[in-house]
């Protein structure tokens, strides 16, 4: 097995606590399916036959349950379940060292995508990267779009995103609420990559590919809790750093020493073996340094990514984007089993979940239904997220 694919469902929606205040955030429905089953059938889409799922232990029988009873999933899944709801999702990596043993692709739970899992593969491939993760355009993210439930005048952050001259190449990640009126570059990696083209319409989908020796790394560090805002900006920073030789720092009194206390070192987990290192000195594609030119660069620690540009690509980690994600999963209508529909109804590009009751002369428009919802006669329901076992009365808008 080239990759082991890891899917993180143990975050409580602290974004969207209007919606996850009763229900796990990666059982919401999206398209009369729960969220977690999207990442789940992609990797069975790309062949995957077996996953690790980090969890809630609160959450994890109703979350199997969900995915081996309702969606009938084939694949073999290994729920692993966290106690503590504020670990980070380098946390959670950190807990699986033992289960890890190849590179990894790491999934969040809330992404709904139709990106071809290969032509991520094949840039991990073709660069031998540390880490490439999928990045996408997703202008509904940065601009005022309708959106159901309280309103809000906090504008989502941007991500930049520094690429090389081909496009491929990160070289430098930020988000906004990190950065001044100014950045800084070091002057080497400007004369090194001279020409840099930094992106601020796009969305890290928290879809990555790390190689084995970053979890490695992770259990032996403890400082990072967080994938996204820690450990991924710290690797693409760490690619044009040089190896030094570990530091120590000696504790002492009057009279001896303590302790000695090591600092870790990434580059002793990122050193290749001595097989690989014979294959690319004897490599007849190097230049005159040495070094082979378009893949490696003379780095040991490379980050690249892929970018989505055609189909579609969403987080459900907002209302918003929550929103949006049933819009592209059910561009028209989509009816559950066991609803019941009066007369004389209109229902337009809206998902209703199972055993609903719509009322007689009821407009439903641009909206989600969950499960068990009684709609009375005569309602008007445009733009808006009805929970589940919610009641609606008559003559309601």
């Amino acid at each position: 097995m080239e990759f082991q694919p890891v899917i993180m469902a143990a975050g409580r929606g602290s974004r969207m606590t209007d919606l996850t205040a009763k229900c796990p955030k990666a059982l919401l429905p999206i398209g009369n399916m729960p969220m977690i089953w999207y990442p789940v059938n992609m990797l069975e889409k790309a062949g995957f036959e077996e996953a690790i799922i980090v969890v809630l232990e609160s959450c994890q029988a109703e979350i199997q349950k969900a995915l081996v009873e309702i969606c009938q999933v084939k694949m073999r899944l290994d729920f692993v379940g966290i106690s503590e709801d504020n670990l980070g999702t380098a946390d959670s990596l950190r807990n699986l060292k033992d289960k890890i043993k190849t590179d990894i692709l790491v999934v969040s739970c809330d992404l709904v995508t139709d990106v071809s899992l290969h032509q991520l593969a094949n840039v991990h491939r073709k660069y031998d990267s540390s880490l490439t993760l999928l990045l996408s355009p997703l202008p509904s993210q940065y601009v005022d779009i309708p959106t159901p439930g309280v309103k809000s005048r906090k504008r989502p952050e941007k991500d930049f995103v520094g690429f090389d001259d081909k496009g491929d190449r990160v070289l430098f990640m930020a988000s906004e609420a990190d950065l001044e009126d100014t950045f800084t570059m070091r002057k080497s990696v400007l004369k090194k990559h001279p020409f840099i083209n930094i992106k601020s319409g796009l969305t890290d989908c928290h879809l990555y590919v790390m190689k084995k020796w970053i979890i490695d790394y992770l259990a032996d560090s403890q400082d990072k809790t967080s994938v996204k805002g820690e450990l991924v900006p710290y690797l693409i920073k760490k690619q044009f750093a040089k190896p030094k030789k570990p530091e120590k720092e000696l504790l002492t009194t009057n009279v001896s020493i303590i302790s000695e206390e090591v600092k870790p070192d990434i580059f002793s987990f990122s050193s290749e073996d001595e097989i690989i290192t014979q294959i690319r000195e004897m490599s007849t594609w190097i230049d005159h340094k040495g070094d082979m030119k378009e893949c490696y660069h003379g780095d040991r620690i490379r980050c690249y990514a892929y970018v989505q540009n055609n189909g579609f690509c969403v987080r459900a980690n907002t209302i918003s984007a929550y929103n949006e994600s049933n819009k592209q999963v059910g561009s028209e209508c989509l009816v559950a089993e066991g609803v019941t529909i009066g007369e004389k109804v209109s229902i337009k590009r809206s998902i209703i979940g199972k055993h609903c009751s719509i009322g007689d002369k009821c407009k439903i428009a641009n909206s989600l239904i969950m499960d068990y919802v009684t709609v009375s006669e005569s309602c008007n329901i445009q733009g808006s997220i009805i929970c589940a076992n919610s009641h609606i009365g008559e003559n309601v808008s």
